[in-house]
């Protein structure tokens, strides 16, 4: 426990001087223009990822060689999956990638990072060949949303971040093994040292090259939970991020719209563009994030029976949120 807690306030404290020191070396590196699809009103540069993921693999190293590994972050094909989401989203940050190129190095690192989760793996009630296959299509899912959602000043936070915060707790609880909390306090740190520069109006974004490692690394946190607490009650930490994306999803192949097109469609972007501040988004968010993450720990250790319950509730909150800031928008 005093490791998770002390990794929280080193990678805080890291975080901040790395990004100040990034933002001021690399200020014009890949910002992100203003256009219609936007939701700020000046390039800003997305340098978010260059300076928080080299600190969360630095940090999964120096657990490692300390002779205190947490489990999957730390193993070094993890991290080899996380630093080729890195070196992709460099680069489509930089010169756009194409969907079918960026999804094929997604799959890559998805592969890659299911050998790590492989002892996780073991411990789930289904052969390891299928909980292997569900491992792979949760972690490219969930790297995708979060590369989805980092569009809106402290989106990211409210969606990557908190879940970080309730998997450091779950892991303090014992409910998935202590061993596992430095991962998620040292994402926590990171996000809330983010905070500083993503707060409105930002200074800088995570850009692939932070959406995508930290869409990977939330998305092996949920295979975990999945694996030690139960499938459903994984659907939790990621619950804001699933109920948008999925929904969303589901409304443009109705429409008829290409999914793999950019698009401005989820509920937070709608709802922004139409008059609703930033912080009212953003509340809505982290309120559907910190509800569904406390209705984990309170159920982690209840029966399959709690965790529908809970998961059911955090999607009528979602869903009642989402009426709420798209009220007088509804097209």
């Amino acid at each position: 426990m005093t490791d998770t807690i002390i990794a929280f306030v080193i990678s805080f404290g890291l975080g901040l001087a790395a990004l100040f020191l990034v933002l001021r070396l690399f200020s014009g590196f890949a910002s992100a223009d203003f256009n219609e699809r936007s939701n700020h009103s000046r390039p800003t540069p997305q340098i978010g990822g260059l300076a928080l993921v080299p600190i969360f693999v630095l940090a999964m190293i120096a657990f490692r060689l300390a002779g205190e590994p947490t489990p999957v972050f730390s193993d070094w094909g993890f991290l080899a999956a996380v630093l080729i989401l890195l070196a992709t989203g460099i680069v489509d940050d930089r010169v756009s990638l194409g969907a079918l190129p960026k999804l094929a190095l997604q799959f890559l690192a998805a592969a890659i990072a299911v050998t790590a989760l492989g002892d996780v793996l073991d411990a789930a009630r289904l052969p390891y060949a299928l909980s292997a296959l569900a491992a792979f299509a949760a972690l490219v899912a969930i790297t995708n949303l979060s590369n989805f959602l980092d569009g809106l000043d402290l989106m990211a936070v409210a969606t990557i971040g908190v879940p970080g915060v309730f998997f450091a707790l779950l892991a303090m609880t014992g409910a998935i093994g202590l061993a596992f909390g430095p991962a998620g306090a040292v994402s926590a740190g990171l996000f809330l040292a983010f905070i500083s520069v993503n707060r409105p109006p930002a200074k800088a974004f995570l850009g692939d090259a932070g959406s995508l490692p930290f869409g990977l690394i939330l998305g092996a946190m949920t295979v975990v939970v999945a694996c030690r607490v139960s499938p459903i009650a994984a659907l939790l930490l990621p619950a804001y991020m699933l109920c948008d994306g999925l929904v969303t999803i589901m409304r443009r192949t109705f429409r008829g719209e290409n999914i793999l097109h950019a698009h401005s469609s989820h509920v937070y972007q709608r709802a922004f563009r139409t008059g609703r501040p930033v912080l009212v988004v953003i509340g809505a968010t982290a309120t559907v994030g910190a509800a569904a993450g406390f209705a984990l720990l309170a159920t982690a250790g209840a029966g399959i029976g709690w965790h529908m319950a809970a998961v059911l509730a955090a999607f009528v909150l979602w869903w009642s949120a989402a009426a709420w800031l798209m009220r007088d928008i509804r097209a």
